[in-house]
């Protein structure tokens, strides 16, 4: 929450003890224009337009990246003050960068973990803004805050880790900005601010987000986040220069720890080792509760999947295998009861997890902490077929493990924003989940990782190590993303703030591609992930046929997309200009790639036809009419002589079956949803997978079993099977169209929309079909109901349905808000 920006002047009053400052606070707040004076603490805020009186303090920065295990211990940063009236209102304002956990003599400030989110440090921190009126006291107080790295700065490694975010621009120590406006119950009014009246020390902590934390309890400050605690002995804060352009309240939930478990099992090895295995595939970290003498470390070692003596295998692409995923606690006191720790700064992706320890314990116990961005549950499908219900169980629990201030794509290895993963999966995620704030936010971070030149990146946030800038299929998505954003959540603020960027990136390309003959030649990472490159190195999860093909009609859809948003925002003349450009892509896009006699989409390599060539030309209207029919069939039948299989990578497999059904043939689509055999979802489900993998098969140890950029089926689940589909943005209008397959007794689902929920689900027995829908009040909504068999059966509906047409196997009703049902018999 952003404070009152009407104020400009402020007070300074108190003692020695206390930095007061009458004026300004936050909403919520008693309101009035109290009698104001200069201030003799002064400071300029973080950025024009913020009520922040407070000074960004914290250690200085090296001149160089330290090494792993030699960078700085954690700060611990204290401001005791006094307070001699009854407080009636008090609020906290923080930003930690990279991360922090707050206290207020001795409480926890909130809940929330790994926060603030992740962002381009550089331009924007984000803040929180907490109610601590309860914490509060007359007399002694105190502000305690650690601080953690997080994404801010990682210790240089040998190899540099990939990425270069070691060399991030925005790299530097820890940083705190932070102020508690409190209101008293005679109406005057106190602030406390960070400042060079701080008191610093070391904490007992190193962390590095990428490989791990330890933990000295011997260097701990028992009771340090108390008022009575004696920081005589600490040193003051220093004052450091801003390190952020914009200061802006946080615009999405924190990370939380969600769920605590136990190990399912444990497995002794030969060298003493333990290796707990907790059954399933998350994300956090592990808590322990440990007894043994003071000086004896406990090293926890993180991972997906073990190696052949048992051990949990790790992987040496960011850094060396022998410090990644790895915390240590180091037991203090005299060896007397149960110490009970977990790191703070740190988070893993693990099922496994193998403890050694220096010296014998007296006692031990383990848990798995899950922590992840608490969006809300506000999605549910439910099936007769048990194999879709497990499939759409695994990939919401990918996507909850991706969520951690940014969409990423594996909480295991790289930890990254990569921007064709969140768009892939937006659909499925917001079918889920509530993840309007979180993308919007991720979206601020894509475009303020946008270059001067309109160059956009692969990742956001970008640290700059990563060489490859303007890939249609994965820079581009930031119009995909903003657009799909607009679809489930109705905001054109979204459009607004994002189009700039946009047009700025689709320009630079339109004016690249006039130089190579109207078409993209440049680097694109293709349709990522298709069968079979599994067995490529780990890197190279490329597809056979090249890139070019899928890079250039991305673009043309992306150009399409943008002429629809001018259009919305009321650019016209940029709607005719990037609809040009699509039209030319068209025209150059079939001229390259489309084999009009063989009715196939190709590049000109031994390989240059698979199922998403097709797909990307008939899911974006770019084949010609008279082509359409020859191209779509040849799609079908790649498909029937693989037996029904799937051969897409993340591009592809996200349009597949929606093509199909889009084109009459759903009862194909759900025969690929169900197969069990390589490759397919089903495979995973056969495989255990208990999260959406990053291939079609573990070949290798190093590719990920929690990566959701290929477990789209779950848009059809929702948006086909069941049936609800968004007919305007925001859902202002509704489409409920369900597929009914044979050998499918029933399917349902149901999603919290901006207007309220829409459910769907339909159920078929002894030749009857039944489909309730549930939607909003006064919500237009067409609902098509399917005649299974396409011949001819008699439809019978409640009298707040109103009958349009009866039209390609199905009867159209209209409807504006209630539940209602309908009979197919």
């Amino acid at each position: 929450m952003s404070l009152n920006r009407s104020a400009t002047r402020r007070q300074v009053v108190g003692s020695a003890a206390a930095a007061v400052v009458i004026g300004v606070v936050s909403p919520g707040l008693a309101h009035g224009s109290p009698s104001m004076s200069a201030s003799t603490a002064a400071s300029s805020p973080p950025s024009a337009g913020n009520d922040w009186t407070a000074e960004w303090i914290g250690r200085d920065t090296p001149s160089a990246a330290p090494e792993l295990g030699k960078q700085n211990p954690v700060p611990l940063l204290r401001r005791a003050f006094t307070l001699g009236k009854r407080v009636k209102q008090a609020r906290f304002n923080i930003v930690g960068m990279g991360y922090y956990e707050a206290w207020i003599n001795g409480h926890r400030v909130g809940d929330q973990v790994l926060d603030p989110p992740p962002s381009a440090y550089d331009q924007t921190a984000f803040s929180r803004s907490f109610d601590v009126t309860k914490s509060l006291r007359g007399g002694d107080n105190a502000i305690a805050v650690t601080l953690g790295r997080g994404f801010l700065s990682t210790p240089e490694t040998t190899p540099t880790t990939l990425f270069g975010l070691s060399k991030a621009p925005w790299t530097q120590e820890p940083r705190l900005l932070a102020q508690l406006d409190i209101v008293f119950g005679d109406g005057s009014r106190q602030r406390v601010v960070s400042d060079g009246t701080w008191r610093i020390t070391d904490g007992p902590t190193r962390d590095a987000l990428y490989f791990g934390e330890s933990y000295d309890a011997r260097l701990a400050s028992p009771g340090w986040t108390n008022a009575s605690y004696d920081d005589s002995a600490w040193e003051t804060a220093r004052v450091q220069p801003a390190p952020t352009k914009r200061v802006v309240p946080a615009d999405m939930p924190p990370v939380k720890v969600t769920d605590t478990f136990g190990p399912v099992g444990v497995t002794r090895l030969t060298t003493g080792t333990k290796v707990y295995d907790f059954g399933r595939t998350t994300a956090g970290w592990a808590r322990i509760k440990v007894g043994g003498a003071a000086g004896t470390t406990v090293t926890l070692v993180y991972g997906e999947q073990l190696n052949d003596d048992g051990t949990v295998f790790q992987s040496a692409m960011l850094g060396p295998a022998a410090v990644t995923h790895r915390d240590s606690y180091t037991l203090g006191g005299k060896g007397k009861g149960t110490q009970t720790w977990e790191p703070s700064f740190t988070r893993h992706g693990f099922r496994y997890v193998e403890v050694t320890t220096s010296a014998p314990l007296t006692s031990f116990g383990i848990e798995a902490r899950v922590a992840h961005t608490a969006v809300a549950s506000t999605g549910r499908f439910d099936s007769a077929n048990p194999l879709l219900n497990r499939i759409n169980a695994i990939q919401r629990a990918s996507l909850l493990d991706n969520m951690w201030g940014i969409p990423s794509d594996t909480p295991w290895r790289d930890r990254q924003g990569w921007t064709a993963d969140a768009y892939l999966y937006l659909d499925s995620a917001a079918l889920n989940f509530d993840v309007e704030g979180l993308y919007r936010q991720w979206l601020r971070t894509f475009r303020e990782s946008q270059r001067a030149d309109g160059s956009l990146p692969v990742i956001a946030p970008n640290p700059g190590g990563f060489p490859l800038w303007n890939d249609p299929s994965w820079s581009g998505t930031l119009i995909s993303s903003v657009w799909t954003h607009y679809q489930h959540y109705g905001d054109t603020g979204v459009l607004v703030d994002n189009y700039p960027a946009m047009a700025r990136w689709l320009d630079l390309i339109r004016t690249t591609i006039a130089g190579t003959d109207g078409l993209y030649t440049g680097f694109s990472f293709g349709d990522w992930s298709p069968p079979g490159a599994e067995n490529a190195a780990t890197v190279a999860l490329r597809p056979p046929e090249g890139s070019l093909l899928t890079a250039n009609a991305d673009l043309y859809h992306e150009a399409r997309l943008l002429a629809g948003i001018a259009r919305e925002l009321g650019h016209s003349g940029d709607a005719t200009r990037f609809d040009t450009m699509a039209d030319a892509l068209a025209k150059k896009f079939n001229e390259k790639f489309l084999d009009a006699d063989a009715g196939v989409y190709r590049t000109p390599v031994e390989a240059g036809y698979r199922q998403t060539s097709n797909l990307v030309a008939l899911a974006y209207g770019l084949v010609p009419d008279q082509h359409r029919d020859k191209v779509f069939t040849n799609l079908v039948k790649d498909i029937t002589d693989r037996g029904d299989h799937l051969n897409t990578g993340a591009i592809g497999t996200k349009l597949l079956l929606p093509v199909l059904t889009g084109h009459g043939r759903a009862d194909l689509a759900y025969r690929i949803a169900t197969r069990t055999s390589y490759p397919s979802w089903g495979y995973w489900v056969k495989q255990g997978a208990t999260t959406s993998w990053e291939t079609w098969s573990m070949t290798k140890k190093d590719l990920s079993m929690n990566h959701p950029f290929l477990g789209t089926v779950d848009d059809w689940f929702y948006q086909h099977l069941a049936g609800i589909r968004a007919a305007a943005p925001g859902y202002a209008e509704v489409l409920i169209a369900p597929v009914v397959p044979d050998g499918l007794r029933h399917a349902s689902a149901r999603v919290t929309t901006p207007r309220g929920e829409v459910g769907a689900g339909w159920r078929q027995e002894k030749g009857r079909l039944t489909l309730t829908v549930k939607v909003p009040a006064r919500t237009p909504t067409e609902v098509r109901v399917p005649l299974p068999d396409g011949g001819a059966r008699s439809v019978t509906a409640d009298r707040g349905a109103t009958r349009v047409e009866r039209k390609d196997g199905h009867v159209v009703y209209r409807v504006r808000g209630g539940t209602h049902v309908f009979h197919v018999s």
